[in-house]
């Protein structure tokens, strides 16, 4: 017998990995466990907001640097795609309390940096200005740029303008401190001490975060930003993109002035972007795959059963749950968007190798038992930086996903409320032009958006109407209107 985590393997008959529990109970123990966190007697506050990772044996925090500025980012990520497809409004207010933690421990105005987040924190604290690597009163630029698209994001949710606001500051501190950038100077340094605006450390090919905050303010209105974004945007493709040098997310990982590192999540998360954006590549169809072999040749382990896992890092050399899973879902997105049944395989198997990750008490090891990290979970990696990414999987894959139970699996807009009931779904959307994807147990007669009914197609267009598979019980949805009833029979 083979374990992985305690969990027996699961093969098929072509001794192919498959998943110990499906993804739908992965995601449900992972995010019940953080509704239930434990908390710190000291200050009361869930261990999510002070520490990085903590022990299972016994349960206690692991006293190592935190993360809050990418970790709460991460955390919209993964309310603004369970939240669809759940709707328990109780992940709304558990990240709300996140985000507000951030902001109130921002960056002094007068700081050459100023009314910026902190990308680390001494642990055990809830109290944020800087830890090692990073060095205390230094940052990290592309987790400004993070957290500020999370702050949009979490705006389009909930409509609050204060965290529209502070994104929009945090977009002006990054535009003022742009350079041209080179091969060895990406547009925004890595590190930065936030005092007197001293560069730390020079290079990040994580640019990508810097994009998709211009992005989402250009979308709402903000046009100013063009330049900035076509500026990084065009970096990107010049320099990473070509000489393979994607480095610099990590905030715990010591400094690196020679840019000797590589990590996968630069690559997957450009990757990702392009399929999201082909408009902005016009070579995408050779560079997505590209990037995906650059991830699987130089941080791919062995195949474990035809599945691939993923190390993080060269600095750190550990294959874990949640850069296998990022794979996995840019590989089914991939798969979706060319029809390549290859990349259906790959994602399904690194999927699959993932779930061995999660246990019955809803924790999450960050990667295989021994040797690697025994016993270690972490918020990112287990949680925030993991349930996302099956999400994202089950909408490219939605074989994948619960045939039992009703989901909305993606979701072009934030989805600000989901009422699911028996043959009766409704939502609504922060945009009115948004299209989803569902899975249902039910057969679908009419899509009512704000009062139009829409009209049955066989093949989706750019016109509002909505079509349903009935071999997958897919449903997807095209509307003008921001509020929608599904009707079934």
């Amino acid at each position: 017998m083979i374990y992985i985590n305690n969990h027996e393997i699961v093969l098929d008959e072509h001794e192919r990995l498959e998943p110990w529990a499906s993804y739908d109970r992965v995601i449900w123990l992972a995010m019940n466990f953080i509704k239930h966190c434990p908390r710190n007697p000291r200050n009361d506050l869930p261990w999510y907001m002070q520490y990085s990772c903590f022990w299972t044996d016994p349960l206690r925090p692991t006293i190592w640097p935190d993360n809050p500025a990418g970790k709460f980012a991460w955390a919209v990520t993964t309310l603004l795609k369970y939240f669809p497809y759940l709707g328990d409004r109780a992940f709304i207010d558990l990240t709300r309390a996140m985000l507000d933690r951030l902001l109130a421990y921002h960056t002094p105005t007068h700081f050459e940096w100023g009314g910026v987040p902190y990308a680390s924190a001494h642990p055990g604290t809830g109290i944020y200005f800087g830890a090692r690597a990073d060095g205390e009163y230094a940052t990290e630029p592309d987790k400004i740029a993070q957290a500020a698209r999370a702050y949009v994001d979490f705006y389009e949710l909930t409509e609050e303008t204060r965290y529209l606001d502070a994104a929009r500051h945090c977009a002006k501190v990054l535009v003022a401190k742009m350079r041209a950038g080179d091969a060895t100077h990406s547009p925004l340094p890595f590190r930065v001490d936030v005092r007197d605006g001293r560069v730390i450390e020079e290079y990040t090919g994580d640019m990508i975060q810097a994009v998709r905050l211009f992005d989402a303010l250009i979308r709402l209105g903000d046009a100013k930003y063009i330049h900035a974004r076509d500026a990084v945007w065009n970096w990107i493709l010049q320099y990473p993109m070509r000489n393979g040098m994607w480095k610099g997310y990590f905030e715990d990982i010591r400094l690196d002035p020679d840019n000797a590192n590589r990590d996968q999540l630069s690559p997957l998360e450009t990757a990702r972007y392009i399929l999201q954006n082909p408009a902005r590549d016009a070579n995408w169809r050779d560079d997505v795959p590209r990037l995906l072999a650059w991830v699987r040749d130089n941080l791919g382990a062995a195949p474990f059963y035809t599945a691939t896992p993923i190390h993080e890092q060269k600095f750190c050399w550990h294959v874990m749950g949640s850069h296998t899973v990022r794979y996995a879902s840019v590989c089914a997105l991939w798969a979706e968007t060319a029809g390549d049944a290859s990349y259906r395989e790959r994602a399904l198997r690194s999927f699959n190798w993932a779930t061995y990750m999660a246990s019955d008490d809803g924790t999450v090891t960050v990667g295989i038992d021994r040797p690697d990290y025994y016993n270690q979970c972490w918020f990112t990696d287990g949680y925030f930086d993991y349930v996302p990414h099956f999400i994202d999987g089950m909408a490219a894959l939605p074989e994948t996903a619960p045939r039992d139970s009703d989901h909305l699996l993606r979701a072009s807009s934030a989805v600000q409320a989901i009422d699911y009931a028996p043959l009766n779904i409704r939502y609504r959307t922060f945009d009115a032009q948004a299209s989803e994807t569902l899975r249902l147990t039910f057969e679908p007669t009419r899509v009512i958006a704000d009062g139009v009914e829409l009209p049955k197609t066989e093949l989706m267009g750019d016109e509002p109407g909505w079509s349903f598979d009935s071999a997958l019980n897919v449903m997807r949805v095209r509307h003008a209107s921001r509020n929608i009833e599904i009707i079934g029979n």
